[in-house]
């Protein structure tokens, strides 16, 4: 095993042909796509009822940020009223009391109408699809031959095998550049943990608006984390970042991880602040802030607000919990922590046997590996302890904003939203172990099974899931 490098970028791994690089990859991805499809079981033949994206591609390949028709149930749409008075005056916006006439307007200004001046009001309702639209772009070549037919769950699970086979070629770099002590075969046992002993799995089999944009999400990670290692290519790391932003927002913020490789080349501090020093960094902030600004736009044109993307429209505007509180804020702290942490399955003495919360499962049920991140060997030179900072880094912002957001992930087998840092997890685990023994791939099989019930169970076997958060499961 070859000792710890400072960088990852000159080692063995570039030597080999390209062939023989690729071929353990492409059979990791021929084999999970086949597994997930599997675990699909029907859902697979058909387009999920919550393709959302789908939607959205078409209103891009028809030159319109709206959606062209209703949408087909009313789950997590956003939208907006455009009152036309009998005097002839509009305004665009949500009611925040109909009995009261109390309408807030786009603009943030709250209107209090007269009786007189509701009658004969007509009333349009526009729809947009909120979620980042990333997701929508890549289905836009899709979409503009087979239409509303083209079926995200298949989409999704390629996404999903791909990324079992991007996690692989980077536990390999991590292996062959020193970094990580593990071999070949535990770098698989690896490979098979993220991709099946956590959340990834039975998120890749739904399809849906939600874990679409979960599992693209967690491909632009592995992007933007390979493209980051030792800053070596600034364009296409900053390029990932920004498609990982206009998946799942709160991706942007790991930007603290290209800035680790960049700041702190081989874990110590740069110095070198030449011509290369800005090019590069010109180069990595190119395409996010080309992205940030579309967005941006996109934004002010359907809300007029540069920083509103639509979640605050959801339902009309009338989800109270986001009307009150918007969609960070501390008051959600306490749930989201039980969520993550502390949910446990329900053991029922009757059939079915066993209840999730809807609320899903802690991390650490759903991925019993993780408890092994409590006895980590040290890091003993500057480039592993970057790395395993960095990683902890990036886990601990994503988890913050994730704990003080609005809803926690409800309807959910576990704690979905964990897969925004997934992939930095499984590295921590990764260069934390000195070998994977045997209680590692115990609790690492524990975990696949756990994540297949889900994936089997999950919004088909309805009666192992209830309402509830921290209290019993009813009988």
């Amino acid at each position: 095993m070859p000792e710890a490098a400072t960088t990852l970028t000159h080692h063995a791994f570039y030597d080999e042909p390209w062939l023989r690089r690729a071929r353990t990859p492409l059979l990791i991805f021929v084999i999970s796509a086949i597994v997930f499809t599997v675990f699909a079981g029907p859902r697979a033949k058909a387009p999920s009822p919550n393709n959302h994206f789908v939607y959205l591609a078409d209103s891009y390949l028809h030159g319109t940020l709206e959606m062209r028709e209703d949408p087909p149930h009313g789950n997590d749409w956003a939208s907006y009223d455009t009152l036309t008075l009998a005097s002839g005056d509009v305004y665009e916006g949500v009611w925040l009391d109909r009995r009261e006439r109390r309408f807030r307007a786009l603009d943030d200004a709250v209107y209090v109408f007269d009786r007189a001046e509701l009658r004969g009001m007509q009333t349009d309702r526009t729809y947009y699809v909120s979620f980042p639209p990333m997701p929508a772009v890549l289905m836009m070549p899709f979409v503009a031959v087979m239409g509303f037919d083209l079926n995200d769950v298949l989409f999704t699970i390629a996404f999903a095998a791909a990324n079992m086979a991007l996690f692989y070629v980077l536990m390999r770099r991590l292996s062959l550049g020193g970094l990580s002590r593990l071999n070949d075969a535990e770098n698989l046992w690896m490979t098979v943990l993220f991709g099946f002993g956590t959340n990834h799995l039975w998120c890749s089999v739904q399809g849906a608006v939600w874990f679409t944009a979960l599992i693209i999400g967690v491909t632009f990670t592995l992007l933007y984390l390979l493209a980051s290692i030792d800053a070596k290519h600034p364009f296409l790391a900053g390029l990932a970042l920004g498609c990982a932003f206009a998946t799942r927002t709160p991706l942007l913020f790991t930007v603290v991880v290209f800035a680790a490789f960049f700041f702190f080349p081989g874990g110590r501090l740069r110095r070198d602040f030449g011509a290369r020093f800005w090019r590069d960094g010109l180069l990595f902030v190119a395409a996010p802030l080309v992205i940030g600004l579309a967005l941006l736009y996109a934004n002010y044109l359907r809300f007029d607000h540069l920083s509103e993307f639509g979640h605050s429209y959801l339902a009309n505007g009338q989800i109270a919990r986001i009307r009150d509180y918007g969609l960070f804020n501390v008051h959600f702290v306490s749930r989201n922590l039980a969520a993550m942490f502390a949910l446990t399955p329900t053991l029922l003495p009757e059939a079915p046997w066993v209840q999730v919360s809807k609320h899903g499962l802690a991390l650490w049920v759903t991925t019993p590996a993780l408890l092994t991140l409590f006895v980590p060997r040290y890091a003993d030179d500057a480039a592993s302890k970057l790395w395993l900072r960095t990683c902890a880094a990036a886990v601990l912002i994503c988890a913050t904003l994730h704990v003080m957001y609005q809803n926690t992930g409800w309807v959910q087998f576990g704690f979905r939203f964990s897969l925004d840092y997934t992939v930095y997890l499984c590295v921590i685990l990764a260069l934390a172990r000195e070998r994977l023994g045997v209680g590692f791939k115990v609790l690492l099989v524990l975990g696949i099974l756990v994540n297949a019930f889900g994936a089997v169970t999950f919004d088909r076997m309805h009666q192992h899931y209830a309402d509830f958060l921290i209290e019993a499961a009813p009988l």
